[in-house]
C-alpha cells in the first residue's frame, strides 16, 4: 500500500522518485560519481573536492576501494578509462 506525502496530495499526483544506484535508498538530491558514473546520494559519497571553481570531483565508497581510481582522485584527474581484460588466445 502506498501512502501519499503531503506534497503529493497537494500537487494531486505522485512525484517521480529518485533512487541511489549504489544503496537503493530514496534520495532528494543525487550526484554522479566521476569514476563509475553511477547516480549516488549523500550517504554513499566517500569524498568530494573542487578541482577548480567550476569542476567538483566526487568519488563513491565503491570506487574508493579500487586503488587506480582512488589514485586518480587524489591527483585530481576527472576520470579513469576502464581497462577491459584481454582474452588469452586458445592453443
Amino acid at each position: 500500500m502506498y501512502f501519499y506525502t503531503f506534497t503529493e496530495q497537494w500537487i494531486g499526483k505522485r512525484s517521480a522518485r529518485m533512487r541511489c544506484e549504489k544503496c537503493g535508498r530514496d534520495v532528494f538530491k543525487f550526484v554522479v560519481c566521476n569514476y563509475c558514473g553511477r547516480k549516488i546520494g549523500q550517504e554513499c559519497i566517500k569524498s568530494s573536492k573542487r578541482k577548480s571553481k567550476v569542476v567538483k570531483l566526487v568519488i563513491c565508497k565503491d570506487c574508493w576501494s579500487i586503488l587506480p581510481r582512488r589514485k586518480a582522485y587524489k591527483n585530481a584527474e576527472p576520470s579513469v578509462p576502464v581497462v577491459q581484460p584481454q582474452a588469452q588466445p586458445q592453443r
